[in-house]
């Protein structure tokens, strides 16, 4: 029977962030695990991950980003991936002070997808961070000039609104027809994402959960933030051993570019492409049994410092 508790902790600035602990049996390294774009802990794999790292003798934390699923955050699912950097750096502090961490041997950081960029960067200005496992990182994204003009028009009116003391518009995350407001995928196959949508309450897409505690809607000006976002250039400055684990076959960012990517990386680095997989099914599909192993793999060289 799976080990977990459900647990919060604090942010610099007293958010309380919540997720679950996954405890080794034995006292050791840990790992911080963030989902992707307006994702909740257990979307995308994430449970059976932490499992396998814990079977593996790896505390794992996974928990809800600032104003997502069960975490705390206003407003809600007001995507800021800058902000997610800092409160990953928190998390890291959490999960070091926990009984089955052994702060000697460390805590790793591990992302899916806008998660994975979130991680690189975290890394980058947390030296205390031992490692990085980069789940198809979402280092860059293509827009639709017109969706994107028009969803940064609305976010204009929306802070005018907001000056005003009015709550912030909301738009879906996916619109019925499985598609993103400014024309990138965010990581769902789309006959997938179509499942999904189409299992919920299509009648108000606002409130269309994809999963336990998630809400199909993000503020209109989380895509100003995610316009800004590029953390390449900090890239130079991590230090730490590197795990880039690819699909074969992902939608999101093509995997040449992926691999030049990885390629900037500055210090050791291991890159696996994974045959057959795809962005959203590499951490539960059948491909599932070698990922976790190249990923516990990889943990145990990095602290081993092959």
């Amino acid at each position: 029977m799976v080990a977990f508790e459900d647990v919060e902790f604090k942010t610099v600035d007293g958010t309380i962030l919540r997720g679950r602990l996954f405890p080794a049996k034995d006292r050791g390294v840990g790992v911080v695990m963030s989902p992707g774009f307006n994702a909740t802990k257990e979307m995308i794999g994430l449970p059976s991950t932490a499992i396998a790292f814990q079977e593996a003798g790896i505390t794992a934390l996974i928990y809800d980003p600032r104003g997502v699923g069960l975490s705390d955050g206003k407003p809600r699912n007001d995507i800021n991936p800058f902000q997610e950097v800092d409160d990953m750096s928190d998390a890291l502090t959490f999960l070091s002070s926990c009984p089955s961490v052994d702060p000697r041997q460390g805590v790793g950081l591990w992302g899916m997808s806008l998660g994975a960029a979130v991680a690189l960067a975290a890394a980058a200005l947390d030296p205390r961070a031992r490692f990085v496992v980069a789940i198809c990182p979402g280092t860059e994204t293509t827009y639709d000039m017109n969706k994107l003009r028009n969803v940064l028009a609305k976010a204009a009116k929306d802070r005018e609104s907001r000056v005003k003391g009015n709550e912030p518009f909301y738009i879906p995350m996916l619109t019925k027809k499985g598609e993103s407001p400014v024309g990138w995928d965010p990581g769902f196959e789309h006959e997938s994402i179509m499942r999904l949508l189409h299992s919920q309450d299509e009648s108000d897409p606002l409130r269309a959960s994809l999963a336990p505690n998630h809400v199909n809607r993000t503020t209109v000006g989380t895509y100003r933030y995610m316009l800004l976002w590029d953390m390449r250039h900090v890239w130079q400055y991590i230090t730490q051993p590197v795990l880039f684990l690819l699909p074969e076959h992902d939608q999101v960012i093509d995997v040449e570019r992926q691999r030049h990517h990885y390629e900037t990386l500055p210090g050791p680095k291991r890159l696996h492409v994974q045959e057959g997989a795809a962005h959203m099914d590499i951490l539960e599909g059948a491909s599932q049994a070698n990922v976790n192993r190249v990923q516990m793999e990889f943990v145990r060289d990095a602290l081993d410092g092959k």
